[in-house]
């Protein structure tokens, strides 16, 4: 497997990764946090509902193997597309601004000499297809709800000019429930930190296990940047 084929499948897996929010610090106004039982069908409501979202990924961790370093990119939920780019390390080599594509049931990669190509797809890569993570009933929303033990943290403001609330919940994301998008994810249980706004949306998660055969331990943080996004998404030409 080429090197930006190896990253983008580190992409495909990282998504499946929702991760945590650094908010500003101060009270929280008095607002006070649902039990998860509430909030987490509330966050998974909220994004079935969505027409796309727009997400953005990292990691501080080297798991000393291949692995995806950031990701940025748009999901839509009618047609189900992907549109983004990636950055990693495969096989020793550092990868940046790898432009991913997935619309139509048909993944594209740009990898660099040989330009698009659909030759490795999904299943191929033991990924999830990106364009699938708002699935209702097997994309991340359904991680939410599986997820045990979760409990409600501290509250805070942060945002822009500090003016937004935030629900902290930390708890554990089972093995099943991530291999449900992610089939070779070795662990068995990932700590999850989730972090939902006072309107219910999820903003932000972290999710620290073994994503890949052969790694160590890491944590993925990714923000969802925004909701209700609609942006036309074509194969590449």
């Amino acid at each position: 497997m080429t090197t930006p084929i190896r990253v983008a499948a580190g992409l495909l897996s990282a998504l499946v990764a929702v991760g945590g929010l650094t908010a500003c610090s101060g009270d929280d106004g008095g607002s006070t946090a649902a039990p998860w039982s509430d909030a987490g069908a509330k966050a998974k409501e909220l994004l079935d509902g969505t027409s796309g979202i727009e997400v953005s990924l990292s990691t501080g961790d080297d798991p000393g193997t291949d692995y995806l370093s950031a990701a940025s990119g748009t999901i839509v939920a009618d047609p189900p597309a992907f549109e983004g780019s990636v950055a990693g390390r495969v096989s020793g080599f550092e990868a940046s601004s790898i432009d991913v594509v997935s619309v139509d049931g048909t993944l594209w990669i740009d990898a660099p000499i040989i330009g698009w190509t659909d030759k490795y797809q999904p299943e191929a890569l033991c990924a999830p297809d990106p364009a699938e993570l708002l699935d209702p009933s097997s994309g991340v929303s359904s991680v939410l709800t599986s997820s045990t033990g979760v409990k409600a943290g501290k509250s805070e403001r942060g945002g822009k000019d500090n003016k937004e609330i935030f629900h902290t919940y930390a708890g554990t994301a089972t093995g099943d429930s991530i291999r449900k998008i992610l089939p070779c994810a070795e662990g068995d249980a990932f700590e999850a930190t989730y972090r939902v706004d006072d309107s219910g949306y999820l903003r932000t998660a972290r999710l620290t296990g073994t994503f890949f055969p052969d790694s160590e331990p890491m944590t993925y943080t990714i923000d969802v940047t925004a909701y209700d996004v609609e942006k036309d998404i074509s194969a590449p030409r």
